[in-house]
């Protein structure tokens, strides 16, 4: 991801009220998470794997922060009995995916292309795919304010030109 774009990502972030993030750094969001540790308004939290990253999550939203979840594509995989039990305890949760194997992925992933829309589906996650820059912003504010509207997890799967 370039700069510029993990920026936007950063600032989307922020303009939403999330001051908390957690994740397992990938390749996709390499810069993303090189903004957030660059920014003393957001407080990062490195997990062992995803599911411990939205355990870490959840506690932070019960101490009264907004937090986010930032994680690769095969950690959906990872995190999906902790995002479940989320979803149970009505906790409001921005779920932020690099969407690997989606069309324009540079590297045929398509494993997770046949996986990660499925999956967030059945665990009952809404979400909403963004391939273009200028939409990211807007998609992380909307999604914010539907999980906080419905106390849910949300995920924003970024793919495309808003990625590559």
């Amino acid at each position: 991801m370039e700069i510029e774009k993990a920026r936007i990502v950063v600032d989307g972030l922020k303009e939403a009220g999330i001051n908390f993030t957690v994740g397992l750094p990938d390749s996709q969001f390499h810069e993303v998470y090189e903004q957030i540790l660059q920014d003393p308004s957001l407080k990062y939290v490195g997990a062992g794997n995803e599911a411990e990253g939205a355990s870490i999550a959840m506690g932070a939203w019960f101490g009264g922060k907004k937090p986010a979840l930032i994680i690769a594509t095969s950690g959906l995989l990872v995190a999906t009995f902790s995002l479940a039990r989320l979803h149970l305890k009505e906790v409001p949760l921005l779920v932020l995916i690099p969407y690997r194997g989606d069309l324009g992925d540079p590297r045929w992933m398509g494993i997770y292309k046949q996986f990660v829309e499925p999956m967030l589906n059945s665990m009952d996650i809404p979400y909403k795919i963004v391939s273009r820059k200028d939409e990211i912003k807007q998609t992380i504010a909307d999604c914010q304010i539907c999980a906080e509207a419905w106390l849910k997890p949300v995920a924003v799967l970024v793919t495309g030109e808003a990625l590559w």
